[in-house]
């Protein structure tokens, strides 16, 4: 496991919800950056940027702040799955005009990745689709790291049950069968949109959805 920090910013605008910060030697990178703070531009100064910028998925308490980020650290790039192609710009399905009545989208440039793993850098990342709360939702495993982000998908003792515009039961079902068949050393730190951090295994004793 390499010499990773992982900063986490928290903001209760509307509800908690985390916002992190990755830094190593070779690479530094913002997640789900929903919300702005100079807090969180000041200690990605003084970590000398960002390279990328990972969404797990198009809500707008995920990515309201992005075009905000990418103007003050323009050399970063964002990465997103693919079947979030079609909703880039659809603010009923990313719930903006639902929770802020306002519509958000992004206007900088997005690089859309299919489910897989992907080197940057010397960072190995694996995106693992997992629809359910929105159709097009992924978590980020960054095995060499043991490190798993988990957005709404695995919230310590639950999971995400509210339905949402494009909640779909069959998916979720499906969804959770393939984490259950998925292996994470059991120390792997779990990152949670929502809540405290903790470790594969703690999240194992307690969440029945996992059994």
């Amino acid at each position: 496991m390499n010499n990773t920090e992982v900063k986490c910013f928290i903001n209760s605008e509307i509800f908690s919800s985390n916002l992190y910060v990755l830094s190593s030697k070779n690479w530094n990178i913002l997640i789900d950056p929903w919300f702005y703070s100079l807090k969180v531009v000041n200690y990605i100064r003084k970590i000398w940027g960002i390279e990328w910028i990972l969404l797990t998925h198009w809500h707008g308490d995920h990515i309201r702040e992005v075009d905000t980020y990418t103007k003050i650290f323009p050399t970063a790039k964002i990465f997103i799955h693919k079947d979030d192609e079609e909703l880039l710009h659809d603010t009923y399905l990313n719930c903006s005009l639902l929770v802020w009545d306002k519509e958000i989208t992004i206007q900088s440039e997005v690089q859309l990745i299919w489910e897989g793993e992907y080197t940057l850098n010397w960072l190995t990342f694996n995106l693992i689709h997992t629809p359910w709360h929105t159709d097009w939702c992924s978590m980020y495993n960054l095995k060499e790291e043991w490190i798993l982000f988990s957005w709404d998908m695995i919230l310590m003792d639950s999971i995400w049950t509210l339905s949402t515009p494009t909640w779909d039961t069959k998916k979720m079902q499906e969804s959770i069968a393939k984490i259950k068949k998925l292996w994470f050393p059991l120390d792997t730190k779990v990152y949670p949109w929502h809540w405290e951090v903790m470790t594969y295994w703690d999240i194992l004793k307690i969440n029945p959805y996992l059994w």
